[in-house]
């Protein structure tokens, strides 16, 4: 009797389940594995690309300055230097797409430490100064391209350790070339200026590191719960197509052998096709496509065998008129669900039409309509016809063999109409070509009745829907968006801003010239850096940037209405380079088009000043093109990583549509091996048995029963299909009392499942005769079960959430 136990052992209440162990030649994701794109890589390859650039930016600036301060004592040094300085950083770019994190570290640590040496060579080899008006070494236009490379790689400590000593480096190696008089002054303010320009497009780089982990974070959480969610759907799917079968073949075959009121042939017929189902799904056989014609013909021999009395009537517009010159074909899949509905509705039918009188006609119809939209059939009777709202929930024909069926298929649809007195129809419907809204519409039927063909209100979709994305990650994701000004950092750069350029200030007053220019100028500028500290709101306010815009503007002019033609003053121009340190800033929070159009404004104002000065609009230019460089690093670097972020977005989400697609098959598979090796061991034995031809025994009548009973334990109560549950209900079904076991938690189990099967056994074992009804409730309730005992004392049990039973 191994199958009336579900091969469950000498059932020792451990709470143990019966379906059996994970098939591990099948594994299923539980974690999921890092995307093959990622955000941070993504960045590493465009940071690599941006320091390339950058160098080439420089490396061509800096031409001049190196033709003019190359060593002579040993040109081939001075070019190898050089070449170090530029070329490393343009083979690190090259080598971003190709190259391992290794190689490329390697390029960066090269390049840092070549940096140091060259800078410690102007340090001790040619410590003097150099000619006045050109005193500016060449290899410290170079300082903010070996830091950014740092900072795409190092941590944050050594990446701030290392731009503190490169800007160290370059102020005393500009303290020992300058030939001004106060070179210890100038290095000082070189040497700050520089950490304030270098430490923008440092905090630039690790804002963005930050924001591309957080991206790959949300990317690998969001990978993962949409795999467990298509494994979960998957798996009930799985099940619940399962299921439908074991209640349309297997339960049907054994209830036919059970009661005794079928002939033995067709009980074995009804067993070997059964067995040939079962085997089949192990390895199910790539669907093909069905002419709607041997469809109809299909349907027409299955209504034949089940109802033979019932009129088959085929109505296709889309041929009636002979003007469609390739029939219609549809999915095989979709043909299966919908001949497992119309045999469900026609033994339904045929079974309940005629009521309690054995001598009513009832007139039966299948109606099968194809058209453009897909492919439907209805079943109607004239018979006693019920309630829908009145059948039982354990009662699965109508839930899982019709309605569910066709809710698991894609596009597919059906619904149940009916009332007392007044017959039923049942209608199942494919149709791909309407919105799911209209999936199926009003049909008329034979009987000159109207069935809504939709899904009751009650009826729980299987499909999920998908999640929607968490508004605030895209946002995250985003540098322009991502870069938070009101950090700590963010307000010591600022401070560094007002202080370096307050020096510079101080540095460069001018004689005879009036301060209050200077010190207006100051403030307008130092108020339009503030201006850009205020946290970001989205989108970008117009108001802040016509501020910070505004300001810059107003500055300039003042610095320009303060400066004579001509200046020896080494920094006489510091607004230009500080104007462009709050554009790139203003770039890098996505307002790109508005800092070149700040740039083209503080470019005419410039030139303008070197006209009304008497000097050529050329000199102009060239002050304003000394930090075009600067503005355009910048905007290059965010517009890479915009374009790389809309990359990632799309590789992201064919990444989530296969990590979709791979847990569902998985999990597809691994459900149908648990449930079909469940029913195997549940029913195969005494198909086996059935599928020979011989007259069956009242035992063996009994046992069919038996195993049909404990199939439908596994169906409608799936939580306590478990043991010691399992062996308490057979006991009890021996002895005679009616055992009734319904799950309604849906998806979300028992917290406490082991106390509840104990607890349920524990009853059912102390029930002599009569009828029990279990029933799991639904997960939102603060109890786990109850128990209906219709025996010599009637009473309502309940089972806590803690396993404990009490009255209510």
């Amino acid at each position: 009797m191994t199958a009336l136990t579900g091969g469950t052992g000498t059932g020792t209440r451990a709470g143990t389940a019966t379906q059996p162990a994970p098939d591990p030649t099948v594994p299923i994701p539980t974690v999921a594995e890092p995307p093959a794109h990622t955000a941070t890589a993504n960045l590493t390859r465009l940071l690599c690309i941006a320091v390339a650039a950058a160098a080439g930016i420089f490396g061509l600036l800096s031409l001049p300055s190196y033709f003019a301060q190359a060593w002579q004592p040993s040109p081939g040094l001075a070019a190898t230097a050089w070449v170090a300085s530029f070329g490393l950083p343009i083979t690190l770019g090259l080598s971003a797409r190709w190259g391992s994190a290794r190689i490329l570290r390697g390029l960066v640590t090269a390049e840092a430490l070549s940096f140091v040496v060259i800078l410690g060579f102007w340090l001790v080899v040619r410590n003097g100064p150099l000619p006045a008006g050109g005193d500016i070494p060449w290899v410290i236009t170079l300082t903010g391209v070996p830091c950014v490379a740092v900072a795409v790689f190092a941590g944050r400590r050594l990446v701030w350790a290392f731009t503190v000593l490169a800007c160290l480096l370059s102020g005393l190696v500009r303290f020992k070339t300058s030939a001004d008089a106060d070179p210890a002054l100038i290095g000082l303010a070189d040497g700050l200026y520089s950490l304030l320009l270098v430490s923008v497009f440092v905090a630039l780089t690790l804002a963005a590191r930050r924001a591309a982990a957080r991206v790959d974070e949300a990317t690998l959480l969001t990978r993962q719960a949409e795999e467990h969610r298509a494994a979960r759907v998957a798996r009930r799917q799985e099940r619940l197509s399962i299921d439908a079968l074991v209640h349309d073949s297997v339960i049907s075959t054994l209830l036919m052998a059970g009661l005794g009121r079928t002939r033995q042939y067709v009980v074995s017929s009804h067993a070997s096709k059964t067995l040939t189902q079962l085997d089949a799904l192990r390895s199910p056989p790539p669907q093909p496509v069905v002419l709607v014609s041997d469809a109809a013909r299909r349907l027409g021999r299955l209504a034949h065998q089940i109802a033979p009395d019932a009129v088959v009537l085929v109505d296709n517009p889309a041929r009636a008129g002979r003007e469609a010159g390739i029939e219609r074909t549809v999915p095989s899949a979709a043909v299966t669900a919908i001949f497992g509905a119309v045999g469900e509705a026609l033994r339904n039918s045929v079974a309940s039409a005629a009521g309690h009188d054995p001598i009513r006609q009832v007139h039966r119809a299948v109606t099968i309509l194809s058209t453009t939209d897909g492919f439907q059939v209805t079943v109607s009777d004239d018979g006693v016809g019920f309630d829908p709202a009145l059948v039982p929930p354990e009662r699965l024909g109508i839930a899982e063999s019709i309605l569910g069926r066709m809710t698991r298929l894609p596009y597919g649809a059906a619904h149940v109409r009916s009332s007392p007195g007044h017959g039923t129809d049942v209608v199942a419907a494919w149709a791909p070509d309407r919105k799911p809204t209209s999936l199926v519409e009003l049909v008329e039927t034979p009987a000159g009745r109207s069935a809504k063909h939709a899904l009751p209100s009650d009826h729980t979709p299987l499909v999920e829907p998908t999640p929607p994305a968490d508004p605030i990650e895209p946002n995250r994701s985003s540098l322009a968006r991502s870069l938070d000004l009101t950090t700590p950092m963010a307000r010591l750069i600022l401070g560094l801003f007002v202080f370096v350029h307050g020096l510079l200030a101080i540095i460069d007053i001018v004689p005879g010239r009036p301060l209050a220019l200077m010190l207006g100028a100051y403030l307008a500028i130092v108020l339009s850096g503030i201006a850009l500290m205020r946290p970001l709101i989205r989108p970008f306010p117009r108001a802040q940037v016509a501020v910070a815009l505004g300001l810059s503007g107003i500055g300039a002019m003042l610095m320009f209405g303060y400066l004579p033609a001509s200046t020896d003053a080494p920094f006489a121009h510091w607004h230009l380079g500080a104007i462009t340190l709050i554009l790139v800033v203003l770039a890098a929070r996505g307002q790109i088009r508005s800092a070149w159009m700040g740039y083209a404004v503080l470019a005419l104002l410039a030139v303008g000043w070197a006209v009304e000065t008497g000097q050529s609009a050329l000199v102009g230019v060239d002050l304003v093109s000394r930090h075009a460089g600067t503005l355009l690093a910048g905007t290059l670097f965010v517009g890479g990583l915009g374009r790389s972020e809309r990359d990632l977005r799309v590789l992201n989400q064919d990444d989530l549509a296969r990590a979709r697609q791979d847990a569902t098959t998985v999990a597809a598979i691994r459900e149908r091996k648990a449930q079909l090796r469940r029913v195997n061991v549940l029913a195969r034995p005494t198909l086996l048995r059935l599928a020979e031809p011989h007259a069956l025994s009242a035992a063996e009548r009994a046992e069919c029963l038996f195993v049909e009973a404990s199939l439908r334990d596994a169906i409608r109560g799936r939580a306590l299909f478990v043991e010691p549950v399992i062996t308490a209900v057979n006991a009890a079904r021996r002895r005679g009392v009616q055992v009734t076991v319904i799950d309604d938690s849906g998806e979300s189990r028992p917290d406490s499942p082991a106390a509840l099967a104990l607890t349920v056994a524990d009853v059912l074992d102390t029930v002599a005769r009569g009828r029990v009804t279990v029933r799991v409730l639904p997960a939102d309730r603060p109890d786990m079960a109850t128990l209906v005992v219709e025996s010599d004392l009637h009473s309502i049990l309940v089972v806590g959430a803690d396993g404990a039973l009490r009255s209510p």
